[in-house]
């Protein structure tokens, strides 16, 4: 019998519309933020390709604050928190479920 490939296939629950945006200023620590962001969203295959805003008034014109926010379909998932990659894949698969 030929080895599972199972651990490949998780990836394949990953929704391929989901969207993630980063809104930040360009701040040092939210470009690493995006850097993180984008290399998980690489290995698990997500299509979208995450989006780096500086623009902070489409944000704040939804009436939320903060100075670096993630939205995961249109989700607050978080603000001003720069989690590490494992805390951020946490993140995003829980938006999978």
């Amino acid at each position: 019998m030929p080895k599972s490939s199972m651990p490949c296939r998780k990836t394949s629950l990953v929704k391929s519309t989901m969207r993630i945006q980063l809104f930040d200023r360009g701040t040092p620590k939210g470009k690493q933020l995006f850097a993180n962001i984008e290399t998980l969203c690489k290995r698990l295959l997500i299509e979208q390709d995450p989006e780096y805003i500086k623009d902070m008034t489409r944000i704040y014109s939804q009436g939320i604050q903060g100075s670096t926010i993630l939205m995961i379909d249109n989700e607050v998932a978080f603000v001003d928190k720069y989690p590490s990659s494992k805390e951020l894949e946490i993140i995003i698969s829980d938006f999978l479920k």
